[in-house]
This record gives structure tokens, C-alpha cells and sequence, in this order.
């Protein structure tokens, strides 16, 4: 039996090893049971890797268009099992970074499947661990369609299509959300045939619907076939692959979400669940944010307090999409009064320079307070985050246009985009 802890936590993924983390700092006993690999599907089939081959295919695509800069580069190719070898090696040295990492801090870290036998107690390997509180961290897990039952051969999930050493020369994309764009980003950076299904009305149905119809015209002039209002069972498509980026489970016995109040405990008092396990918004970003919170919650009796809201949302297609706060849409819904800014990219002197003139900066705010925020751009996904500190903070629309924003950089086309709530934008 192991000693009596204060915190026990199941998952080292993003929610589960920040808590640990956090909760060593405050000088809590910690353990931390991990059945899989630490950093969870983030680090090890997601968010990582996937960005590790998205580097490798933006740069396939710069070199071929070197010419553009006056550079000569002939008869440029690629090895996707190199890309493949490289995402790897990625991988296993954050892998062995963060159990440095989380060993450093004092947490313990059981490698095992963990089995909760009473409100204080869990099994692992047989060894019965104790608890005072305990974090519930388990993540979640693909899952198929009906119809589109997952064989990991010919219908693959997010864990398959990263494991292909080779590409296939056509893919049909089920689902546009984060990780159906970014692999048709992928796909077709390394000249391959792209099909995306969506069963939604618009692609990305997630985002503002001006951020969707953008991202279908981009989609269309890059010729991969867009299918809306559609299921596959519709289509008269013999694909090489069927990747299946249609939504996923928790990782829970009954296949169910986990229910948590506003501090993020379950109906056990001293029993709390973060990440994707809730179903609240199943975001690396948010599980961590949420493992210190609960962490704090139960060492320090501060109220968790998370503003969702405010939590900024990227897709790293191409371009970035990104997006913090209210759509349009849920504006007019909820008669909610707002005034809208849109500012375009190309109208940015660094993005003319980059040639990355695609996208453009929506605002929706009133006077008093900023609303939404919504980005199509190169860098999308660090330019959102001046408008989730804005935001964050109750910062104004004046605010921002009082604020200095250095040129020429990508960022000014914030300072624009507020300009234009009050109809003085000073470049368009």
C-alpha cells in the first residue's frame, strides 16, 4: 500500500500533470497515475505531432515557391517518412522533457491503470493508493460514426492517420473541425487528394459563420472538394483512407461525461474532474488551466471562477483560424446590441512583405466592451491572444485604439479592426 496522499490524480495529460505540478509547489503529497504515456493525447496524438507535420509541410511549400523571392530551388521533393521520423523524435524528447520534468517537482508518478475503490482510496497494479482528494484527468478518446465504424486500416482515427509512414494519394475528410482542416492542410501541402465531409450547413461550423464562408472559399480555390449537409454514406467516393475527425468520447467506464459544479467538483465532495473527461471545452489549454484551478480550490479555498467565455479557440489551417468570445451569430441569438469591424490582412504592410495576405481581423464590440473576436491569418493563433487579454481584463474598444501597436507587424491589423468599431479605420 502507498502512503496517504493529499491529492491522487488519474491522467498526465495537459489538465492532469499541470495540476500535479501545481499542486506540488503548494507543498501538497502528490501521486500521479498515468496508464499511457505523460503529456496524453496532446503531446503524444495531437496537438505536438500534428504541428510537428505541419512544419515539415510549410516548409515543402515555401521551398517551392522560392522563386517568388527571387531564390532559385529546382526540383524540390519531400520524404514523408523523414517528416514521419521527425515528428517522432519530437515527441519522445518532450515525452522524456516532461517526466523529467514532473519527477523534478516531487509528484510521484505511477505508470498504470487506475481503478477507484472508495471515495478516498484507488487501485493500480494491485496496490491500493489513499487518498484526501482526488483529480479525475482521463481525457477523452475517438470514436466512430454509424456507419463509419473505425478498422484503424481503411477507416482511420487521429492516432492511425499519425502513425502513416507513407501518405495515401486521396483522403475523405469526415468532419472540418480543428483537426479535419488541419490535416486537409497536410494532405493537400503534400499534393494529395482531399475530400472533406462535413454534416453541418458550413465548414468549421464552430467559428463565425463570416470566418466559415471565408475558409470555404479558400478551400475551393485550392480545389479540394467541400461537401456540406452530407453524410458519406452519400457519396460516390472510393478514397484511398477515410480519416474519421467527426468528435470524441471520454475516456469514463459508462462512455459519459463527468458532471462538475462551478469549482469543478463532482457530486464526492472531495472528488474533482478537469479536461476533456467534463465535456466543458475540451482544449489542452483549458484542462490546464482548469488542473490549477482545482488544485487551488482544494488548497487554498479559492473559488475556480473560469470565464469560458474567454478561452480563444485556434485551428491551424492555412491560413490560422482563431477566435475568443462571441460569434455574430450568438450576438443577434442572445439581443445582445454589438457593432462590427472587419479589417482585411492585405490592407497590413508585413503581411505584403511575407505574401501572407489571406484573411482578415473581425471585431464585435459596442463602446464599452469587447465581444468577439475572430481571426483568418498567418500567426492567427498568437495574434488572438492580445484580444483574449483585452478581454480577460474588461479593456474597452478605446483601450486598444489608444494602445501603440509597433509596425509593421501583423498585429496592427487589431489596432485597425478596433478603429473600425468607431468607423476610423486609417488603412482601407
Amino acid at each position: 500500500m502507498y502512503a496517504m496522499y493529499d491529492i491522487a490524480i488519474i491522467g498526465a495529460g495537459p489538465g492532469g500533470y499541470v495540476a500535479a505540478i501545481r499542486a506540488a509547489q503548494l507543498g501538497a503529497k502528490v501521486v500521479l497515475i498515468e496508464k499511457e504515456a505523460v503529456g496524453g493525447v496532446c503531446l503524444n496524438w495531437g496537438c505536438i505531432p500534428s504541428k510537428a507535420i505541419i512544419s515539415c509541410a510549410d516548409k515543402y511549400n515555401e521551398a517551392k515557391k522560392l522563386s517568388k523571392y527571387g531564390i532559385k530551388a529546382e526540383n524540390v521533393t519531400f520524404n514523408y517518412r523523414e517528416v514521419f521520423d521527425r515528428k517522432q523524435q519530437i515527441v519522445e524528447k518532450l515525452q522524456k522533457s516532461l517526466t523529467r520534468l514532473i519527477k523534478s517537482k516531487n509528484v510521484e508518478l505511477v505508470k498504470g491503470e487506475a481503478v477507484i475503490e472508495t471515495n478516498n482510496s484507488l487501485k493500480v497494479n494491485g496496490e491500493i493508493i489513499e487518498f484526501k482528494n482526488l483529480i479525475i484527468a482521463t481525457g477523452s478518446r475517438t470514436k466512430s460514426l454509424p456507419g463509419l465504424e473505425i478498422d484503424h486500416k481503411y477507416i482511420l482515427d487521429s492516432n492511425d492517420i499519425l502513425s502513416l509512414q507513407e501518405l495515401p494519394d486521396s483522403v475523405l475528410i469526415v468532419g472540418s473541425g480543428a483537426v479535419g482542416l488541419e490535416w486537409a492542410r497536410v494532405f493537400h501541402s503534400f499534393e494529395k487528394q482531399v475530400t472533406i465531409v462535413e454534416i453541418a450547413d458550413r465548414l468549421c461550423p464552430m467559428f463565425d459563420r463570416e470566418v466559415s464562408e471565408y475558409i470555404e472559399k479558400l478551400k475551393k480555390r485550392k480545389r479540394i472538394a467541400v461537401y456540406k449537409n452530407t453524410t458519406v454514406d452519400k457519396l460516390d467516393i472510393k478514397p484511398d483512407i477515410i480519416f474519421l475527425a467527426a468528435g470524441r468520447q471520454p475516456n469514463t467506464k459508462d462512455g459519459k461525461f463527468i458532471k462538475v459544479d462551478n469549482n469543478l467538483r463532482t457530486n464526492i465532495s472531495n472528488i474533482y474532474a478537469i479536461g476533456d473527461v467534463t465535456g466543458i471545452f475540451p482544449l489542452a489549454h483549458v484542462a490546464s488551466h482548469q488542473g490549477v484551478k482545482a488544485v487551488e480550490h482544494i488548497l487554498l479555498g479559492k473559488e475556480v471562477n473560469i470565464n469560458y467565455n474567454h478561452v480563444p479557440f485556434v485551428v491551424y489551417g492555412k491560413p490560422e483560424i482563431a477566435s475568443v468570445g462571441y460569434t455574430e451569430e450568438a450576438l443577434i441569438t442572445k439581443e445582445i446590441p454589438y457593432k462590427k469591424s472587419v479589417f482585411p490582412i492585405s490592407a497590413v504592410g508585413r503581411a505584403q512583405t511575407d505574401d501572407k495576405t489571406e484573411g482578415f481581423v473581425k471585431i464585435l464590440a459596442n463602446d464599452k466592451e469587447i465581444l468577439g473576436v475572430h481571426i483568418v491569418a498567418e500567426y492567427a493563433g498568437e495574434l488572438i491572444q492580445q484580444a483574449t487579454i483585452a478581454m480577460s481584463n474588461g479593456l474597452s474598444p478605446e483601450n486598444l485604439i489608444e494602445t501603440i501597436f509597433p509596425h509593421p507587424t501583423y498585429s496592427e491589423a487589431i489596432h485597425e479592426g478596433f478603429l473600425g468599431i468607431f468607423g476610423e479605420f486609417l488603412h482601407i
